[in-house]
């Protein structure tokens, strides 16, 4: 295929993530990201504008299906059984955005009534086969560009609705020229995916109302549809200020999840709907975490989009910060978390040690950082979880999920130990930050005689969204991904003990 594609967000992920790791790889010095030059693509002889960002979306059903879209001589991913470099996580020194005070402020004001913004200027546009929510969709993530982009100093074009495809009117007869080659827009392509092309026509969007929307809906409604026509708005944004050849895909994509997340809190700043309920803010994180690269996939690979963390992080640092705070991406990087397996058998186990030998390294480690953050012993404030549970959270989520379970209840007991609440919004989210203490240490010093694998802080980050607590009280899950991501990133400091 001649025409580039940048490729929205979402390659669903309904198996277990890829998670702990026997192989060491402790003491590792904090990296930049890797980036990716696209003048670097084997399939940009010429030297020209490459593909851009192609991340086809498999099928629930079909999870290692291959990229129909990826371009040709793209190099296949190292065989297994081949040992690997290791790719340690990427964690850069930040400047905090948050505290946890602070979010342990807004969770607690989340009950009072709030300043609704007066409502946007909107245009509802007709857009041929479109559902009325996507056509609804659109229009308010157009009227929140219009508002916002001389924040960034330019103006927004609306797209013309002759170039937005939804998949049931795709026939063949649609066309992209690129580089004066006219061919037709694929609908297997298009197939479970959304994406962002720059055809000589125009700025194209593509997105699957068929099989995509309908699972969105219906898993989480409103909110995954509006984040994702925000985050393909987002590389809409970044065509037309000429962004995006100076942009690794990764950081792209990170940029495009955090203006997703600008737009879902001006959304609800101005009570549009998804965003009306604190429900919303809980299904565009999980819809997001749901989004993420299958594990082992590394950041500098052509389309990375993120692991589960960062493009959550991301999202959430939109939410928090705003579009000016997203356009520092380019110049100031965020922190990347993802990484590639970290050997052979790193990749043929996909990170996960088996339950046994999981529980044996990750308990004990587990404690002794509990421990010494203690005067005195933690086990008679520990209500130890029963071996079914664990085993249970193993096989769904992964082998951090037993980590983070044993790190929730010994924060808790920490929290009893020194004289802090363990009732209420604050004292769970403060429990968060606690959990995240420990993977900050994971990350820097490893664990035991191991060190954490693609996909653990995602595991930790589902371990603590799937509780039944949690999505039983709207808008905590949030509030709580943010705390767990402060004590991961800033440490025990960060999170307020007595």
């Amino acid at each position: 295929m001649s025409f580039p594609i940048l490729v929205g967000s979402l390659a669903i992920v309904l198996t277990s993530c890829g998670l702990f790791s026997d192989a060491a790889s402790n003491g590792a010095e904090k990296a930049e990201p890797t980036t990716i030059e696209r003048g670097e693509d084997p399939t940009d002889e010429a030297g020209e504008q490459d593909p851009v960002d192609v991340d086809p979306i498999d099928e629930p059903d079909d999870p290692d299906s291959e990229p129909d879209s990826e371009p040709d001589g793209e190099p296949d991913s190292e065989p297994d059984g081949e040992d690997e470099e290791p790719t340690d996580p990427v964690i850069e020194d930040v400047e905090p955005d948050e505290d946890l005070d602070e979010i342990i402020d807004e969770a607690e004001q989340a009950t009072e009534p709030e300043v609704v913004l007066p409502a946007p200027v909107v245009t509802f546009r007709e857009i041929a086969g479109a559902t009325p929510e996507s056509v609804e969709h659109v229009a308010y993530v157009e009227a929140f560009w219009t508002e916002v982009a001389p924040e960034l100093d330019f103006e927004y074009e609306l797209v013309n609705t002759d170039r937005l495809f939804p998949r049931s009117i795709l026939t063949g007869d649609q066309t992209c020229s690129f580089r004066r080659i006219r061919e037709p827009i694929d609908g297997e392509i298009a197939e479970f995916n959304a994406y962002v092309t720059p055809c000589d026509e125009g700025v194209t969007v593509v997105w699957d109302d068929i099989g995509l929307e309908t699972d969105l809906e219906q898993r989480f409604p409103g909110a995954g549809m509006a984040m994702l026509i925000a985050h393909e708005w987002g590389h809409v944004i970044q065509l037309q200020r000429d962004q995006w050849n100076d942009l690794s895909d990764i950081i792209a994509e990170q940029q495009a999840d955090c203006y997703s997340g600008a737009y879902a809190a001006w959304a609800e700043a101005r009570d549009i709907e998804p965003f009306t309920n604190d429900e919303a803010l809980d299904f565009a994180i999980i819809s997001t975490l749901e989004t993420r690269d299958a594990v082992g996939s590394r950041p500098d690979e052509f389309g990375a989009h993120g692991n589960g963390f960062d493009r959550v992080r991301a999202t959430q640092e939109g939410y928090d910060r705003g579009v000016t705070f997203c356009d520092s991406y380019e110049d100031t990087p965020p922190p990347i978390t993802q990484t590639g397996f970290l050997s052979a058998e790193d990749r043929r186990n996909e990170g996960n040690l088996p339950y046994e030998p999981a529980f044996e390294l990750l308990v004990p480690a587990v404690i002794e950082h509990f421990e010494a953050l203690s005067d005195e012993p933690l086990q008679a404030f520990v209500e130890e979880p029963d071996e079914a549970l664990l085993r249970e959270l193993h096989a769904e989520i992964g082998d951090l999920a037993i980590g983070t379970e044993y790190a929730l209840r010994y924060g808790e007991a920490l929290q009893a130990a020194t004289g802090d609440e363990t009732d209420g919004v604050g004292a769970a989210l403060q429990r968060a930050c606690l959990a995240g203490s420990f993977l900050e240490d994971a990350l820097a010093n490893g664990v035991g005689t191991g060190s954490l694998s693609p996909g653990d802080l995602d595991e930790a980050i589902i371990t603590l969204a799937s509780s039944d607590d949690l999505l039983a009280n709207p808008g905590v899950v949030f509030e709580m991904v943010a705390a767990l991501r402060v004590g991961t990133l800033e440490g025990i400091d960060a999170c307020a003990l007595a």
